[in-house]
């Protein structure tokens, strides 16, 4: 479909199928085209959109990306979906993504009928994270090419088990190589700002999924424990990946998905392996990234 122009900002939205909508908020720094089999999965029996952020994608960079906030992205958000004429929806948010689901949740709970959080947090940063953002933002306005930080950041992603399947590595890289240098440093001010969202889950009035990777050392299994107990919700562990389980087992993420949403699973075997529960072991050997 044509660029959405959202509040004077063109926005590339994949929209397919018929049904109850799920709208898909992807990861940093990637882009809506990492729902891809979760689209697959469920454009038979759902209404599935999936944004590409500002900078990210097909969706041009924004003019002002110093000034950008998880509030003004929400209201991106909540602008397609005015245009999509979609009035609540189950919402996926991918690590990145799921802080802007929160905000969501935040600016415009009406339009939160679910809420599915993958690998992500409800604290805000830390001042070590929020300055190692800051220290992205300075070297990609100092010249260093988006390609050379994205390489940096994806094998932080995957888990040691996903980093020795080369197809996978490239695939991810194809994913976060689109993206443009302001898009990047929006979207960096966007997680650095954005405020702890503890209290908002813990009053949250709403049915909630969470899913972790076993092996995620961006957001480990404790940062998904607190994040099911805060939504006293459900959690799943996807074993022997990291911080993108939708891609890496996007077969065990799928099923996980599938039933939260009570649709019949469709491929046999789907999802062998994901266990429901919190004490998989993290790998605490590995060096944590700050997506």
């Amino acid at each position: 479909m044509p660029l959405l122009d959202v509040h004077g900002q063109p926005v590339n939205v994949i929209d397919r199928g018929e049904g109850d909508a799920v709208v898909f908020l992807h990861a940093f720094p990637l882009q809506a085209a990492m729902w891809d089999y979760q689209l697959d999965a469920l454009d038979g029996s759902h209404r599935c959109i999936a944004i590409d952020m500002p900078g990210f994608g097909e969706s041009p960079a924004p003019a002002a990306p110093d000034e950008a906030s998880m509030q003004a992205w929400a209201g991106l958000v909540a602008g397609v979906l005015d245009q999509l004429g979609v009035d609540a929806a189950t919402v996926v948010g991918a690590s990145m993504g799921g802080y802007l689901a929160m905000a969501l949740l935040r600016h415009h709970p009406e339009r939160v009928r679910q809420l599915v959080l993958a690998d992500s947090r409800a604290r805000s940063d830390d001042p070590g994270v929020a300055q190692r953002r800051s220290a992205q933002q300075d070297r990609l306005r100092e010249g260093t090419e988006v390609e050379v930080l994205a390489k940096e950041t994806v094998e932080g992603l995957l888990s040691s088990g996903s980093m020795s399947r080369s197809d996978l590595v490239e695939y991810v890289h194809a994913l976060a190589a689109g993206a443009e240098v302001d898009g990047w440093i929006a979207a960096l001010e966007a997680m650095k700002d954005r405020p702890d969202s503890m209290l908002l889950l813990r009053r949250a009035d709403v049915r909630a999924l969470v899913i972790v990777g076993e092996l995620d050392r961006v957001t480990p299994i404790a940062e998904a424990m607190s994040l099911r107990s805060l939504l006293k919700g459900e959690l799943v562990v996807v074993p022997n990946v990291g911080h993108l389980p939708n891609v890496e087992d996007p077969l065990a993420f799928n099923e996980a998905l599938v039933a939260f949403l009570g649709v019949p699973a469709a491929t046999e075997g789907a999802g062998e392996g994901a266990t429901e529960g919190a004490d998989a072991p993290a790998d605490a050997d590995a060096t944590p990234t700050t997506p």
